[in-house]
């Protein structure tokens, strides 16, 4: 059964911003690091930061947990498997929040926009 769908859509250049003006900081706050090793290892890195920014996004809704649940950026983790389908693991409350569900996540960006969807089942 479908517990929640959540979708989101964010402008590349945006999330390029906020690095370039906050620096490690900003990329401690939002990603994992094993997000971040990935994404900087890429020519570009912000179209991949940017797409890992919108399922988190889309994650959160699809969770129903809105900003009043106990949850941080970095409770989620958008990785790639070695045939580059992403998969999303979640930590602390997040990870008991929605324990036993499965989570489909489908991610794109174009030249200037990163988007996700994501459904969750239990």
């Amino acid at each position: 059964m479908i517990f929640g769908i959540g979708t989101d859509i964010v402008e590349i250049e945006r999330i390029k911003k906020s690095h370039l003006e906050y620096g490690d900081k900003f990329l401690k706050r939002i990603f994992t690091g094993e997000e971040i090793d990935y994404c900087l290892k890429k020519e570009n890195p912000y179209p991949s930061l940017a797409v890992r920014f919108a399922s988190k996004e889309a994650l959160v809704k699809a969770a129903r947990v809105g900003r009043l649940h106990a949850h941080t950026w970095t409770d989620v983790s958008v990785e790639v498997n070695p045939e580059g389908i992403p998969h999303v693991f979640l930590f602390n409350e997040l990870k008991k929040h929605l324990q036993s569900s499965r989570i489909h996540i489908s991610v794109s960006h174009s030249h200037s926009y990163a988007t996700a969807v994501v459904i969750i089942e239990k």
